[in-house]
């Protein structure tokens, strides 16, 4: 592989991996913002919960970027950093980011789809919404965190 195609790896990887977080921040944003609409009124929220599940859109894409320029630069430069531990570490991460933001963050949009489409009298259930917007907000904030850990890690490369 030539060094032009790593670097294009390179900046395919870093778009990838801001296009996630970013995704994951304006997640959690939107999500904010769509508890207050829909709280106050439910046709507004409406508008605002569409917009959660096309941002699952942005994460996959971000994900598809970051696995094949992941794949193009292992080829380049596998036994330079996939023997550091803190390389090693970053693919633990990113894996974490996978299954955390497509697994469990899908499985919550699903389950806020369910509660609303079952919330016919347009008010909303207290139980059961406490604990999905607690369990909104943890992944959320799993999902910020893993990608500070991986940021700091691509910047403090430590073997």
């Amino acid at each position: 592989m030539s060094t032009t195609l790593y670097h294009i790896a390179l900046l395919t990887r870093i778009v990838g991996i801001t296009i996630m977080a970013g995704t994951s921040f304006i997640d959690y944003i939107t999500f904010k913002a769509f508890y207050k609409a829909y709280t106050a009124d439910a046709a507004k929220g409406i508008v605002l919960e569409n917009y959660l599940y096309k941002l699952q859109r942005f994460l996959g894409i971000g994900m598809l970027l970051i696995l094949l320029s992941g794949v193009a630069m292992m080829i380049k430069l596998h036994e330079v950093w996939g023997a550091q531990l803190w390389f090693r570490i970053k693919m633990g991460l990113l894996l974490l980011v996978i299954i955390n933001g497509l697994g469990l963050r899908r499985r919550l949009g699903a389950r806020l789809k369910k509660i609303i489409a079952n919330n016919t009298s347009l008010i909303v259930p207290g139980k059961k919404w406490n604990r999905i917007k607690r369990d909104f907000t943890i992944v959320q904030f799993i999902q910020l965190f893993l990608f500070l850990i991986i940021f700091t890690l691509s910047v403090f490369k430590f073997n």
